[in-house]
């Protein structure tokens, strides 16, 4: 077993009695929240079986998240795990002695405001090879970011419609991406996340 390897079974079986859930707000990390950055980095970049372990350690996180927060349905309301882990390793690339909890636990808090509230059901979207679902509700914030943006007139129904399209097509012209209407993780991104 490789160093590398060592050093990420290490880290995650650390005890951590004394961060137990307190008065405080101090609580036991378990899994791969306790890992630096400079690990994640590394693994992301080998694909190994440690970065997939994070990418689960990281669904498992916004599951018990969106389970436990009051008034919350979907704190990621658009965006998939591999975005999420685009945006680890950008913080984690410039601050490799983070821990992931804290960036994730930042990225979570960032998120609230814009977090859906209710259910929200699925509008499958197909153009061409790619395919995405985006709740309903997202598409009306799209909808409405477009339309604040003078590029889209049509109702802001959750529907995605040609006039939607459009628009995004509009929009992503006038951040010189590539114009396919799609609304892509980098498209939504740069739309509701500014």
């Amino acid at each position: 077993m490789n160093m590398f390897r060592l050093a990420v079974l290490g880290l995650l079986f650390q005890a951590t009695a004394v961060f137990a859930a307190d008065g405080d707000g101090k609580f036991a990390m378990k899994g791969a929240g306790f890992l630096p950055c400079q690990v994640f980095v590394q693994a992301r970049e080998d694909k190994t079986n440690v970065y997939y372990m994070i990418g689960g350690w990281l669904e498992g996180y916004i599951s018990a998240h969106n389970r436990y927060a009051e008034d919350t349905f979907d704190i990621a309301s658009f965006e998939s795990l591999e975005l999420l882990m685009r945006v680890i390793q950008n913080h984690c690339q410039a601050n490799p002695s983070h821990r992931l909890h804290a960036i994730v636990n930042s990225i979570v808090t960032e998120f609230h405001p814009d977090r859906l509230r209710q259910s929200s059901s699925r509008v499958q979207i197909v153009n061409g090879k790619r395919k995405t679902a985006l709740y309903r509700e997202t598409i009306r914030r799209v909808q409405r970011e477009l339309t604040e943006r003078g590029l889209f007139k049509g109702e802001t129904d959750g529907r995605f419609t040609e006039e939607t399209k459009s628009a995004l097509i509009a929009f992503q012209s006038d951040l010189d991406f590539e114009t396919t209407g799609f609304p892509d993780q980098t498209t939504l991104w740069r739309l509701l996340r500014k």
